[in-house]
């Protein structure tokens, strides 16, 4: 009815009205009897309330009215309190369902207002504002993301958000990222990078966050996501890296001096330890974990830095020597490995892609966690194996686990850059990296990190001997 236009309704009003007189007319003077089928006069009563509140009230007294002049004319020796009580009924259904009308049309009133005000400030935000409901359709999306993405806001609304604006090749792997999200009532916290489509056809970049909102009866609704174009920023990054001399000698400073800075912090952090106990030992332990955490960090970006420089040509290194060095630096791990000579193309760095998983393992899983690294040749490639007894990967999570600021769920995660830096590493050797359970189907019995190099086939030139063709186990235990 409210599409329903103000003439449209006045007309629809009358000609009840003049339905109603004639009803009093026929059965009074046509069929000589003493009622009138009045039920029928509460229709335009609670039209005209629910149109127009108030004036539904002189309708109902109209309509009053007419039952007792009618019955006056036609029937006066059968009028009865009967006929008033009808009258006043009229007015009082019509006082209450206008009253109703009222207090609803208010509250429609201030929910559009209220919806509104969202709606402006979500269209001044600098960044794409989306709401997904839990069928994947687009409920509700801001201006700056219908000009982001070159819509107009009635194209976007209702359609599938995955088949409108997330690049093909990555639909699937977002869709269950998604499912799995409306299924735990809550998405990864951490902020990631998801590649957009424009209409246009073109790529962009968005640092994007989001959650899961539910109802009042706990269910989920639907996904809030934001997302602020950082594709001119990566451009930016990868332009800076062209001329990064002045930058890298900034960062020389730094390093040397934070790292100076964490290793008193360390000294004076095992020193005050040895001297308490209780919740203040807890509370350095907790100081220590922050500094390791700082030297992780730092390490990182000197691992990025000489990624991108041009000393870290790809050549041939001993894979072995590696596998086996990165262990000595691990000693109160339990890890298993059994030695195989063999040479691939990469170079010094290969070493922070086994620093990076057994690290990994060793430090989401407990005290007990078993970690193996195996190293299987298959034609041209090497592929390499790391896994783990640990709390495993959820499926959820596998498919950008390997992408910058992407992590784990779980509360020690850090804050992805690690698992990236093994993912371009591998790739600038020419491989693949990929998660995989440790038992397959069962992600909560541990992961298996695999990632392939190129084999190379020059002669054995290390100064070690070889190992026995049978090889042997290497085991770092506490």
């Amino acid at each position: 009815m409210t599409t329903l236009t103000e003439h449209q309704r006045v007309a629809i009003v009358m000609a009840l009205l003049a339905i109603s007189v004639f009803l009093a007319y026929y059965f009074h003077a046509v069929l000589m009897l003493g009622t009138v089928f009045s039920h029928f006069f509460y229709i335009p009563i609670i039209l005209t309330a629910l149109w127009w509140e108030k004036r539904s009230i002189l309708v109902a007294a109209f309509l009053g009215g007419l039952i007792v002049v009618s019955t006056l004319l036609y029937m006066p020796d059968l009028l009865t309190l009967n006929d008033y009580g009808r009258a006043l009924m009229f007015i009082v259904i019509a006082f209450v369902v206008s009253s109703l009308s009222e207090q609803i049309k208010g509250r429609e009133r201030e929910v559009k207002r209220q919806r509104d005000l969202m709606q402006r400030y979500l269209d001044v935000a600098g960044v794409l504002f989306v709401v997904i409901g839990t069928d994947r359709t687009i409920r509700l999306i801001n201006r700056h993301g219908c000009e982001l993405l070159g819509y107009r806001e009635e194209e976007l609304l209702g359609k599938d958000w995955f088949d409108t604006v997330v690049p093909e090749a990555l639909r699937e792997a977002r869709r269950r990222v998604f499912d799995e999200a409306i299924a735990r009532k809550a998405a990864l916290p951490e902020q990631r990078e998801k590649p957009v489509v424009t209409r246009s056809g073109d790529e962009l970049i968005l640092a994007w966050q989001d959650t899961v909102f539910t109802g009042d009866d706990g269910r989920p609704v639907g996904l809030i996501g934001s997302g602020a174009d950082i594709t001119d920023r990566i451009q930016a990054e990868e332009a800076l890296r062209e001329s990064h001399d002045e930058a890298n000698l900034y960062l020389d400073i730094m390093t040397h001096d934070i790292n100076n800075a964490n290793a008193v912090a360390l000294g004076y952090a095992d020193l005050l330890a040895e001297t308490l106990s209780g919740r203040e030992r807890e509370m350095v332990q907790r100081l220590r974990a922050g500094v390791d955490r700082s030297i992780e960090i730092i390490q990182n970006v000197t691992t990025i830095r000489r990624l991108h420089s041009e000393e870290t040509a790809v050549k041939p290194v001993d894979l072995d020597a590696i596998v086996r060095a990165e262990i000595a630096h691990h000693p109160g791990a339990r890890i298993t490995y059994e030695e195989r000579p063999i040479r691939v193309m990469a170079d010094d760095l290969l070493s922070e892609v086994f620093a990076n998983l057994i690290g990994n393992a060793e430090k989401f899983g407990d005290p007990e966690v078993e970690i193996a690294v195996r190293v299987e040749e298959r034609n041209d490639l090497v592929e390499v194996e790391v896994e783990d007894t640990g709390p495993g990967v959820d499926d959820a999570v596998k498919p950008g686990l390997f992408t910058r600021f992407s992590r784990g769920t779980s509360s020690r995660s850090g804050k992805g850059l690690g698992l990236y830096i093994t993912r371009m590493l591998v790739e600038r050797y020419g491989g693949q990296v990929w998660v995989d359970d440790r038992v397959p189907g069962r992600p909560e019995c541990g992961a298996a990190f695999r990632f392939t190099l190129l084999r190379c086939d020059r002669p054995w030139e290390s100064s070690r001997p070889p190992a026995p063709a049978t090889g042997r186990v290497v085991t770092a235990r506490p």
